[in-house]
């Protein structure tokens, strides 16, 4: 199934060219129920997982008592070089997959979290032995539902992407935003809503981290994924209103609010952050070193 971004009402190439060199590729994932297979690209749903390795768990958790205990990790997504080449696998890696913990932790993770946020890097062809079950969710966590997905098959479509007015040149954002108000635009061509590989993440409640660096080594971090508690907002596009920009054309005809269109508006049915968003980072010099995960 393909599905496809309407055009946005500003063109950049043409209204304000100053922007086209701070743009980035990325990837809008369109994630939608499903019952993805364990070797598959997915939110949700089970990993291709090697049998002989242990399933992580977060010993981050403490009974009334206040005895710590261990509980296990949540899969949460898995990619492959073959279906996203996008993403800037290791050598000798073909194959992503991230666990988390769904609890609360302090932010930024994993200096928060730990151990608690994990992205595996690995080579399909060294995985001979997948694990047959894997953890149900259900039968460990009794809290934290709100950050654990529903698997979802994917349906990626390739996008441009532009950094928010906290990643833009101070002067270049006040522009870019005067020139919006005096139209009576919204902003419908920057941070891209939604689950995303790469591009840039929407920093309008905490502010962006300066620096944003690793802290194995000090270089820049960068977006690998986005996750978002709705794929697009309930507002109209342009004059004609249109429903949102970022409802995918093909689903035009299902209205969120019922029981055809709440599930395509809020696929993964996690609540991130405050109701709104959160973005996965890896070290841009080697993506094997621990990620931090920030939410809005």
């Amino acid at each position: 199934m393909k599905l496809t971004t309407a055009p946005s009402l500003i063109d950049p190439a043409r209204d304000v060219p100053e922007l086209l060199r701070h743009a980035r590729p990325a990837v809008r994932l369109h994630p939608r129920r499903g019952t993805p297979g364990v070797r598959d690209s997915h939110i949700g749903g089970p990993v291709w997982w090697p049998a002989a390795e242990p399933w992580p768990r977060c010993a981050d958790h403490k009974d009334t008592g206040g005895r710590a205990y261990a509980l296990p990790m949540v899969a949460v997504a898995q990619f492959t070089a073959a279906g996203f080449p996008e993403i800037r696998f290791p050598d000798g890696t073909d194959l992503v997959q991230l666990l988390w913990c769904p609890d609360w932790h302090d932010q930024p993770h994993p200096q928060g979290w730990g151990q608690a946020c994990r992205l595996f890097w690995r080579r399909s062809a060294e995985l001979t032995g997948p694990l047959g079950e894997q953890p149900d969710p259900a039968e460990h966590w009794e809290y934290g539902e709100d950050m654990i997905p529903r698997p979802c098959v994917l349906h990626p479509e390739r996008i441009t992407d532009y950094p928010g007015g906290e990643e833009l040149p101070a002067g270049l954002a006040e522009r870019f935003g005067a020139w919006l108000e005096e139209r009576d635009l919204a902003d419908d061509l920057t941070t891209v809503p939604g689950y995303k590989l790469g591009g840039f993440l929407g920093w309008g409640t905490t502010d962006r981290p300066d620096p944003l660096d690793c802290g194995d080594c000090g270089a820049p971090l960068e977006l690998f994924l986005q996750f978002d508690t709705t794929e697009y907002g309930l507002g109209t596009f342009g004059p004609d209103g249109a429903p949102h920009r970022f409802r995918p054309l093909e689903e035009r005809d299902a209205e969120p609010g019922d029981a055809v269109g709440d599930p395509l508006r809020e696929p993964v049915d996690m609540i991130v952050g405050r109701f709104s968003h959160g973005g996965l980072f890896t070290c841009s010099a080697d993506p094997r070193h621990p990620a931090s995960f920030f939410t809005q």
